[in-house]
């Protein structure tokens, strides 16, 4: 039988059987766990002082998240020979994974494959270890089979910086429509604007200032970044929340959706697709989605201005002030919105795509 070992930060265990949580950020493991395939989780393990310390530094010295002491020890080698496919859910875990990798992957001939969203759009923090940066970016791949880009334009990037193109996929994230449903949601029945995210993307200071600008509007904001939770003001209710912590269940979160007659994702320009999940699971339980159109949206073919989403260009106060106060009275727009919008996400987003996806990625490698 075929062993299969997903490796995430944190976060699944726990998770795993919880219904509470949809399909979305376990990259295909409940489907693959339903199959004849042998399935398996590894997470990080807590450190020592000592080793975090040095993971930070070395994290902040060459902007890159270098969790190289996470997954040493006996029983994740032993985990790693026993494996046939590895997938790295994300660049962290790749890096935390790489030690395992240089020691054991050619001997034992293990297929690894790695999700990246913002590996190759990192804000370099000292440009004195800029080639040092890439150099590790380039070494790391040298050890994984394929690399899955959540956004194209970080795809493109990565092009010209990776000579075999051919272990270079672009593959957008996709969520459980299954889960991400209401068909009685009703925007002209709501008068909450959304916002939610964590990421270092996300306009925090844009955000705050059109919260506060727009008194006359009710805010809801989603979020763990500390300028959001110390704010005080009336019209805005705080909950605090991020995928990586237990404050929220998807199910709590789905409520708080469709509590709102629209999500606004005010962003800083990235080749990063900062906003992808919360933007698709919105669509999907047909709340309208205005967002900062930067470098790293994902899909500028599918998600059409006026037709399935709302794109704000100028990204200044203004604005934004004067697109929500006018979207947020035009319901009958917002309901062409809404209903489109869930209708793109079945047809081009669902997990199932992604799991039959994966099923195949992975039997082939036999």
């Amino acid at each position: 039988m075929k062993k299969i070992t997903y490796i995430f930060s944190n976060g699944r265990i726990k998770r795993i059987n919880n219904k509470e949580y949809a399909e979305d950020f376990f990259y295909g493991y409940r489907h693959l766990s339903e199959t004849k395939l042998e399935t398996k989780i590894i997470e990080f393990k807590k450190l020592n002082p000592l080793l975090k310390l040095i993971e930070h530094n070395l994290s902040k010295i060459f902007s890159l998240p270098l969790y190289i002491f996470s997954l040493l020890d006996r029983k994740n080698i032993n985990t790693f020979k026993n494996s046939d496919y590895l997938l790295l859910v994300s660049e962290s875990a790749g890096f935390a994974a790489l030690p395992l990798l240089v020691l054991l992957k050619k001997r034992y001939k293990i297929y690894t494959s790695m999700y990246v969203m913002g590996l190759f759009s990192k804000n370099i923090k000292f440009p004195l270890f800029k080639n040092i940066h890439f150099a590790l970016i380039k070494y790391l791949a040298s050890y994984i089979d394929k690399l899955y880009f959540l956004g194209h334009k970080e795809y493109e990037i990565a092009t010209r910086h990776l000579k075999n193109e051919n272990k270079l996929v672009s593959l957008p994230f996709y969520v459980d429509t299954q889960f991400w449903t209401d068909s009685d949601y009703n925007v002209k029945h709501k008068d909450k604007i959304l916002f939610i995210g964590n990421d270092g993307n996300r306009n925090y200071d844009l955000l705050i200032s059109i919260a506060k600008k727009m008194k006359h509007r009710k805010f809801i904001f989603v979020s763990s970044n500390p300028k959001l939770l110390s704010l005080e003001l009336e019209n805005i209710e705080i909950i605090k929340g991020s995928w990586s912590n237990e404050h929220l269940s998807d199910k709590r979160l789905k409520d708080i959706y469709t509590s709102a007659r629209m999500v606004i994702l005010p962003l800083k320009n990235s080749t990063q697709p900062s906003g992808q999940s919360v933007t698709l699971q919105a669509m999907s339980l047909r709340v309208p989605v205005l967002i900062s159109l930067t470098d790293g949206f994902w899909d500028t073919h599918n998600f059409i201005e006026d037709k399935n989403i709302f794109f704000e260009r100028e990204n200044t106060l203004d604005s934004w002030v004067d697109r929500i106060d006018n979207l947020f009275i035009d319901t009958k727009k917002l309901d062409f919105i809404s209903k489109n919008s869930s209708q793109l996400i079945k047809k081009n987003y669902d997990i199932e795509i992604f799991n039959k996806f994966m099923i195949n990625e992975v039997t082939q490698r036999q």
